[in-house]
C-alpha cells in the first residue's frame, strides 16, 4: 500500500492536484486579504477563518459542492464602524482588543442567523425555494454578480496607478490577463488548467521589475502565528468579549442580505458545475456550512464568511470542478494563515496582478449568466422576459455603479440584494398576472403568449 502511495504516478497527480489548488488560492486572496486590511483586522486570522471554514463547508456540503468561502464585503460597513482604525488603535492594544471582543460576538450571531435560514429552507423544501428561481431570474443575477464585481477592478488599477504610475501598473496588469488568455486558449496538457496560476507568476516577476512589489510586508511578518508575540497580539481580545446589543444588531440584519446572496452564488456554482446543488446535497446544507463557517470566523476574530464567485470562475475557466480541490486550497490557506511569513509572500503581490485575473475572472461570472438563458432556451420576444431581465440588470448594475444602497432602518440591502429581491417579486407577480389572465380568457398555457409555468419556475 505504501508502494503504491508514493508511486510516480501518484505523486506527479498529487503535484498537479497542489498546483491547481494553489490557483484557487490566488484566486480568492486579494479579496479575502482587502477586507483585514480595510477594516483593521488580523490577515492571519482572515486567512485562518477562510481556510478552517471552507473545510467545514467541505464536510457539511457532503464533499459534493466545489465551493470556497472567504472574506466577506457585506460586512464592511458594519466591521468599519465597530472596530477603530488602524490611526485610532494597533491590532493587539486595548482599545482593539475591547472592540474586537464585541465584534467578534456579533460575527457569532450572524452566523447563527444562517442556522435559522438552513431550518427554514428544510421545512419548506428545495423545490419551493427553486421555484423562485428560474432561468430568467438566475441569469440576470449571475450577471449581475460579475458586473458587480467589475468596478472593484479598474477602481484597483485607478489608485494604484495613482501611486505607482500608468505604466508600472498596467504592463503588469495587462501581462497578467493576456498570459490567462494566452496559457487558458493555446495551452496543453497541465497548463491548461492553470492560467490564472501562470498569469499571476508572470505579473508578479513583471511588477518586481517594475519595482512595485512591497517586500517589506514579508520582512515584518511573523515567522509563526504562535510565536509569542504574535499570538498575544493576535488573541488578546479573548480577555474581553462582551455582549453588546447595539453592535450584534449592527451585523446580525446583513445576514438577511448575504442570504440572498449565497442563494446566487449557489446558483451560480451549480449552473458552471452542470449540477443542482439546491437538491444535491441540498441548499439547506450550503446555508448550513456557511453558518457555522461564519460563527467558527467569530470565534477566531475572523471576518465573517462567504461564497466566492472568484473561485466559481476558476471553475468555468478550468473545467474542473472536484471539491477536493478547494478543499486542498483551504488547507493552503490555513498553513498560509500559521507560518506567516509566507502569508506575507501572497499578502505582497500587488493590486494591479490581481486585477488583471479580475477582468477575466468577473467577466467569466457574467458570461456564465448569459449561458444559463442561453441553455434555458428564453424567448425574448416574450415580454414578460425582457421585462425582468431589465429590471435585473438595470437595478443590479446602476445600483452598484452609483454605490447605492438600498437602507431599512439599520439594514443596507447590497446592489445584488435588491436585483435578486426584484427579479423574484417581478417573475411571482407577472406569474400569477398571467395565470389570472388565462383563466379569465379561456386560454392555455400552450395558447398563451407566455411560456407555460413549468418553464418559468424550474431551473433548466
Amino acid at each position: 500500500m505504501k508502494k503504491d502511495l508514493f508511486s510516480k504516478q501518484n505523486i506527479l497527480r498529487y503535484g498537479k492536484n497542489s498546483v491547481i489548488s494553489v490557483q484557487h488560492l490566488f484566486a480568492m486572496m486579494g479579496a479575502t486579504i482587502l477586507v483585514p486590511t480595510l477594516t483593521n483586522m488580523s490577515i492571519a486570522m482572515a486567512l485562518l477563518g477562510s481556510g478552517i471554514g471552507t473545510l467545514i463547508f467541505y464536510f457539511i456540503t457532503q464533499k459534493k459542492v466545489p465551493v470556497y468561502l472567504g472574506s466577506s464585503f457585506a460586512f464592511l460597513a458594519a466591521f468599519m464602524a465597530c472596530i477603530p482604525s488602524a490611526d485610532v488603535a494597533s491590532i493587539g492594544d486595548a482599545v482593539w482588543n475591547t472592540a474586537m471582543g464585541k465584534v467578534s460576538v456579533a460575527v457569532f450571531c450572524a452566523g447563527l442567523v444562517y442556522l435559522l435560514f438552513s431550518l427554514l429552507v428544510k421545512l419548506i423544501g428545495y423545490k419551493n425555494i427553486k421555484k423562485i428561481f428560474p432561468p430568467i431570474v438566475v441569469g440576470p443575477v449571475i450577471i449581475v454578480i460579475g458586473m458587480c464585481l467589475a468596478p472593484v477592478t479598474f477602481n484597483s488599477l485607478a489608485f494604484s496607478s495613482a501611486t505607482y504610475g500608468y505604466s508600472a501598473t498596467w504592463i503588469p496588469a495587462l501581462i497578467t490577463a493576456f498570459t490567462i488568455i494566452g496559457v487558458g486558449c493555446f495551452a496543453k496538457g497541465f497548463f491548461k488548467v492553470i492560467p490564472i496560476l501562470c498569469g499571476i507568476l508572470a505579473g508578479y516577476i513583471t511588477a518586481a521589475i517594475f519595482g512595485v512589489v512591497d517586500f517589506s510586508i514579508v520582512k515584518n511578518a511573523h515567522w509563526i502565528l504562535f510565536q509569542k508575540s504574535a499570538f498575544t497580539e493576535t488573541f488578546g481580545w479573548y480577555s474581553s468579549i462582551s455582549f453588546d446589543w447595539t453592535v450584534i444588531m449592527t451585523f446580525v440584519p446583513i445576514a438577511i442580505v448575504t442570504f440572498m446572496e449565497h442563494l446566487g452564488d449557489i446558483n451560480a456554482s451549480s449552473v458552471v458545475c452542470g449540477k443542482d446543488f439546491f437538491k444535491d446535497p441540498g441548499v439547506h446544507k450550503t446555508l448550513l456550512g456557511d453558518g457555522v463557517a461564519t460563527m467558527t470566523a467569530g470565534l477566531l476574530g475572523a471576518p465573517c464568511n462567504t461564497t466566492y464567485g472568484e473561485n466559481t470562475a476558476v471553475l468555468a475557466i478550468t473545467k474542473n470542478y472536484n471539491p477536493n480541490l478547494l478543499a486542498l486550497a483551504a488547507v493552503f490557506a490555513i498553513v498560509l494563515g500559521i507560518f506567516t511569513k509566507f502569508g506575507g509572500i501572497i499578502g505582497s503581490i500587488p493590486s494591479s496582478v490581481i486585477a488583471g485575473a479580475s477582468m477575466l475572472l468577473y467577466g467569466m461570472i457574467a458570461a456564465n449568466g448569459l449561458k444559463t438563458m442561453v441553455e434555458a432556451k428564453l424567448d425574448f420576444s416574450n415580454t414578460k422576459n425582457m421585462i425582468i431581465a431589465s429590471a435585473i440588470l438595470v437595478v443590479g448594475i446602476g445600483m452598484n455603479s452609483a454605490g447605492q444602497t438600498l437602507k431599512i432602518g439599520n439594514i443596507a440591502f447590497s446592489a445584488l440584494a435588491v436585483a435578486t429581491i426584484v427579479g423574484i417579486l417581478l417573475n411571482l407577480v407577472l406569474n400569477v398576472f398571467t395565470r389570472f389572465k388565462k383563466e379569465e380568457s379561456g386560454l392555455s398555457a400552450t395558447g398563451s403568449n407566455y411560456p407555460d409555468d413549468e418553464e418559468n419556475t424550474t431551473n433548466k
